[in-house]
């Protein structure tokens, strides 16, 4: 449907200023102007409401990684690194696809990164 108003609002805006373009011969044709004028108000109005986002475009989307973890796995304490301080699952953000941790005391932040299992 997207396609189709932006193809509908270029040909009305080809037309429009065709139209635009004839009014200027000999003999100057005033409808023809008026006529333009309306073909790029209406491609412009088609235009708009083509491509302006839906709410639920403007919605925030969450995204749900699901790891399956090959083996027995146990889960540890997150301490800061730097200051050995408790870190919470809030502490933890994904920042260009790789989780990285901002300790809330010291204010330091890396990447968590897995230990090889050998």
């Amino acid at each position: 449907m997207k396609i189709v108003g932006i193809i509908l609002s270029a040909v009305c805006y080809i037309f429009g200023v065709l139209f635009i373009w004839g009014a200027f011969g000999t003999p100057f044709d005033s409808g023809s102007l008026i006529i333009g004028f309306i073909m790029l108000g209406v491609g412009s109005v088609i235009m708009i409401i083509v491509t302006r986002k839906s709410k639920a475009d403007k919605a925030e989307k969450n995204v749900t990684y699901n790891i399956d973890l090959g083996g027995e796995t146990k889960a540890n304490k997150l301490v800061c690194e730097k200051c050995g301080a408790p870190l919470g699952k809030n502490d933890i953000t994904l920042v260009a696809g790789v989780p990285t941790v901002t300790c809330p005391y010291c204010g330091v932040t890396y990447q968590i990164t897995e230990e090889p299992k050998w």
